[in-house]
This record gives C-alpha cells, sequence and structure tokens, in this order.
C-alpha cells in the first residue's frame, strides 16, 4: 500500500471519528445515566411507588406537571395538540431524573409542561392501565 492510500484511509478515519464524536456531543442529556439518583421516566408506577416518587399514588412528576398545567394551562387553546419547546422538555426531564426541584412557572411553559406529561405517559413500560388490569376494566365497561 502507497503513502497515499494510506493518506487516504488515515483521512476517512479522521472523518469517521468526527462525525462519531458529534454525533456523541448531540445525544440528549437524558440518555446519560445518572446512578445516584432513582430514574423517573421509562419505569413502572408500582416502582416509583415504591421507590416514594408518588404522592397519593400519583408520579411526583404527573403530580406536579397536572397541578401546574391546572392553574396556568386550563385557558390555553390546544394545550396537548401544540408541542412544547424540544430543550425547554429535555431540560426538565433532566431536572427530574437527577432529582432537582422542578419550577415549571420558573423553567418551563404551558406547552412544555404538557409536552413533558406526554412524554412521561409514552414512555410508561406498562402503560397506564397494565395489562393486569384491562379485563378488571372490560368487566366493568360491560
Amino acid at each position: 500500500m502507497g503513502a497515499g492510500a494510506l493518506a487516504i484511509r488515515q483521512s476517512k478515519s479522521a472523518v469517521r471519528l468526527k462525525e462519531d464524536m458529534k454525533k456523541i456531543a448531540s445525544l440528549p442529556l437524558n440518555k446519560q445515566k445518572d446512578a445516584t439518583h432513582p430514574k423517573v421516566f421509562g419505569v413502572s408506577l408500582l416502582e416509583l411507588q415504591q421507590q416514594g416518587l408518588s404522592k397519593n399514588g400519583i408520579p411526583i412528576v404527573v403530580w406536579n406537571i397536572v397541578e401546574y398545567l391546572t392553574q396556568h394551562g386550563m385557558t390555553q387553546e390546544g394545550l396537548f395538540r401544540v408541542n412544547g419547546s424540544m430543550k425547554t422538555v429535555e431540560q426538565l426531564r433532566l431536572q427530574y431524573e437527577r432529582g432537582e426541584e422542578v419550577e415549571l412557572v420558573k423553567d418551563g411553559d404551558v406547552y412544555s409542561a404538557a409536552s413533558l406529561l406526554k412524554l412521561f405517559l409514552r414512555e410508561l413500560p406498562d402503560g397506564i392501565i397494565t395489562s393486569a388490569l384491562h379485563s378488571k376494566f372490560i368487566q366493568l365497561y360491560q
């Protein structure tokens, strides 16, 4: 292999490395795991309750968001149709994941809070109505 071919190969490797580094740097901060705090998103409701992250059987993150939306978002048209700022949603999510106190009035807006609630519900491993409860709800309906 000649010097020219070696230089091209090294150049391609350098380009790939730079591209990979850009991808890593652009990953959302929530993908970086912090073992000191229990996970909040993507965790079952039972697990959140066992970890003490529930208030009256409702996950604290849901409690906080619903309380905020009740006070500040009830007059907003299309509250759950309009997406909030992805950057704000990721920042709020990261704060919850770190175990920090989240002040939605200061750090968020109603659309970002609504988007954060939708994200939390979407990431529940078994949904709000777990598969174990499906038959009971069907019986109640009938």
